[in-house]
């Protein structure tokens, strides 16, 4: 946790100063009461003046005010501390989420992030909190009562305080017991959280079947036993919490019995005893939360332990503002370039494939076997092939989404491997099978950018337009900016799939990407609609456009009615090349192409002669 806490090292230093300075102080109070009460006997006596009272007075309302103000600092540092902490922390777990590779992401359940990012960085939290602040509030504290009560009687306070240690041993000795019961606490809120979000993503499915009250059934069950492994944690603790506070006050029946036959001896004056009975108290009532913060560190290192493979590396504080420690609201890395452009030649891009072999993560075969092909600059190719016969796959090697098996991926003649992440965001551009819409309006999704990021509207409108949505778009009641709902439920699965297609064309702003892969995008519009959005791209990005803005263009689809459009066509079978030519001439051959496309061209006709009757 070091780099988190060097990201707030202004503000822990200002809170644990004022920290250091109230728990110092916190003895004064006591003592200073008790010097009252003498000199109010003294009084009496006349043995003291009226004014010796009333300084005695004052003496112990600065020592209040000496305790409580810093306390307001302190709480205020060390708290705001604290949440920029959890907030850096979820930040930097999201981001190592996002630079997983996809085989990860696939084996980890959506849910199980979801409550890791959430909950479990709520608990480390605690953790954090017990110790940037209970250092002080409770160490530091009962460290001060110690102190001082040796100074009044050494010899009564080892004996008061020789409970304390049994209660430090206990707390570690059950460490075990409260990091095991927590993890089972968080990775069953995990289980139900996936449960949760599964369920309510697939609500339609269930209704459409009569499985909701199956899917409460589970999720109930779910809940028990959720609430069962937090309860074990909170009975363990509960349980540990009476133990540790009768052994710490234990003490207090020697400090009567030996206190007070002190006082009677005259050993000690009555201001003093109670000055030390006051003392030993707010020790106890305090110092029992000393075993207490060891089980939440317990906790804390329960949860992070889980976190910790999700966690990006710590944003140093060198590149931050002057004095950013010091500012509660600031977040790490906020006022650093989240965006970074990556200048590039305009233009398509070269693609070729080199004996690429490619697996699935956990599959039993290669969907790609020992593929070679070469895309020219500008080239619009089409790929297509049976059911299972490696179009995707070959889609997500192109992207590089999964590592390949064996073959290389060149992009420009230079392998996909040595393509940085950031230079592949205004060079490809993808429009997967089931195009992925985001809560928020129209233009933020074809942008993926608040407010549109660098595209400006002619750009996006522009896109909308290639994408055949256009009229759609100004039909919508606020244009762009109609919001569209969670997944795009409030539009229709053509205008995803087009709202999509946007997206991949407008990914680049403000120019158009070098390359753009298509893996099966019209299957939610009709024929004419796909032929209207393949001619637009063809005369947008083909070799009639200006060189600057040509675009590399690769379609694999089981639909056929955009390949007369393409410049090529390969046919896949099995993760195998099966045939290469135009459109012609491999309808004019009598091969896979020739019958899949003879068959597509029947279920058109007999689609219109039932249409027609």
């Amino acid at each position: 946790m070091r780099p988190y806490f060097r990201q707030v090292a202004g503000q822990l230093v200002l809170g644990s100063a004022a920290g250091i300075v109230m728990n110092t102080a916190v003895v004064l109070p006591a003592i200073l009461l008790g010097r009252a009460i003498d000199r109010a006997l003294a009084l009496e006596r006349g043995e003291a003046t009226a004014a010796d009272v009333g300084w005695a007075a004052l003496a112990f309302v600065g020592g209040t005010l000496l305790t409580e103000m810093p306390r307001i600092g302190k709480r205020w540092w060390l708290m705001t501390a604290n949440a920029r902490i959890r907030a850096n922390v979820r930040a930097d777990a999201f981001r190592g989420v996002l630079a997983w590779p996809m085989a990860d992401l696939q084996r980890t359940p959506l849910g199980d992030l979801m409550a890791r990012i959430g909950g479990d960085v709520e608990v480390l939290g605690v953790g954090v909190r017990e110790f940037t602040i209970e250092t002080w509030d409770t160490v530091l504290f009962s460290l001060s009562f110690a102190v001082a009560m040796l100074v009044f009687d050494p010899g009564l306070t080892l004996l008061a305080l020789l409970p304390v240690p049994l209660a430090m041993i206990l707390a570690h000795a059950t460490g075990r017991w409260v990091a095991s019961r927590t993890t089972r606490a968080r990775e069953a809120n995990a289980d139900l959280t996936s449960a949760i979000q599964e369920h309510l993503a697939g609500i339609r499915v269930l209704r459409l079947f009569g499985r909701a009250s199956a899917s409460v059934d589970r999720v109930a069950a779910l809940s028990w036993r959720f609430a069962d492994d937090n309860l074990s944690v909170m009975r363990l603790k509960g349980g540990l919490q009476p133990v540790y506070t009768t052994l710490m006050t234990a003490g207090v029946l020697l400090i009567v019995w030996q206190g007070s036959e002190r006082v009677i001896a005259g050993a000690m004056t009555v201001g003093t005893f109670v000055a030390y009975l006051e003392l030993f108290l707010r020790f106890v009532n305090r110092g029992h939360r000393i075993p207490q913060l060891v089980n939440s560190l317990q906790s804390g290192a329960a949860a992070y332990a889980r976190l910790r493979p999700l966690l990006a590396p710590a944003l140093a504080v060198e590149g931050e503002p002057r004095l950013a420690s010091f500012h509660p609201g600031h977040l790490a890395g906020v006022t650093r370039a989240l965006v970074r452009t990556v200048t590039r030649t305009a233009g398509p891009v070269a693609l070729s494939l080199r004996e690429l072999t490619f697996r699935y993560p956990g599959a039993a075969a290669p969907a790609l076997r020992g593929l070679d092909l070469d895309v020219p600059p500008g080239a619009f190719i089409g790929v297509t092939g049976p059911v299972g016969s490696g179009k995707s796959a070959l889609t997500r090697a192109i992207l590089g989404i999964y590592p390949v098996e064996s073959g290389t991926v060149l992009i420009n003649g230079r392998p996909l491997g040595e393509v940085t992440p950031l230079e592949r965001t205004g060079l490809m551009g993808y429009l997967p099978q089931d195009a992925f819409l985001f809560s928020g309006s129209v233009r933020e999704n074809v942008a993926l950018a608040p407010g549109g990021g660098p595209a400006d509207d002619a750009f996006l409108m522009r896109a909308v337009r290639l994408a055949a949505l256009e009229e759609d778009v100004r039909a919508f009641p606020r244009g762009l900016d109609t919001e569209i709902g969670e997944l795009g439920i409030r539009v229709s699965g053509g205008q995803r799939q087009r709202v999509g297609l946007a997206r991949a064309i407008a990914g680049a702003a403000p120019g158009y990407p070098g390359l753009l892969v298509l893996d099966d995008p019209f299957s939610a519009v009709d024929v004419n609609t796909e032929a209207c959005i393949v001619a637009s791209l063809r005369q947008t990005f083909g070799p009639d456009a200006p060189p600057a803005q040509r675009v590399t263009i690769v379609l694999c689809s089981h639909r056929l009615a955009a390949f007369p459009y393409a410049d090529a066509v390969v046919v896949l079978r099995e993760g195998r090349i099966e045939e290469t030519g135009t459109h012609a001439e491999l309808a004019a051959a009598e091969g896979l192409y020739a019958r899949i496309y003879r068959a597509q061209r029947a279920a058109e006709m007999t689609t219109v002669d039932g249409a027609l009757r």
